[in-house]
């Protein structure tokens, strides 16, 4: 979901749904405004019930542990390694701060 005025009514609403996934996200334009998903995040993580959560947007290596701190149940990673010089270096850096390495 990305610019949703009621977040946590409209996550209530799409978990009746039985969506699999219910994703905030923040778009170029939120982050150069300073603004992030996490505090969306934890507002459906307190309203959704069956449906996993993901995040997306503004997701950097600097940003990665207030995410994991977050516990969502999916990560997506664009620009976050995409911009970056070594961007193989950046992905196996995420990977092992996931646990995943």
């Amino acid at each position: 979901m990305i610019n949703v005025k009621d977040i946590e009514g409209r996550a209530q609403e799409i978990d009746a749904l039985g969506v699999d996934y219910i994703c905030v996200h923040s778009g170029y334009d939120h982050q150069a405004e300073g603004k992030n998903s996490f505090e969306e995040l934890a507002a459906i993580k307190r309203v959704v019930k069956q449906a996993k959560t993901a995040i997306a947007g503004g997701i950097k290596l600097d940003t990665l542990p207030e995410v994991i701190n977050a516990q969502p149940d999916l990560v997506i990673v664009g620009g976050g390694i995409t911009g970056q010089a070594d961007k193989k270096a950046t992905a196996a850096e995420m990977k092992k701060l996931v646990g995943l390495a």
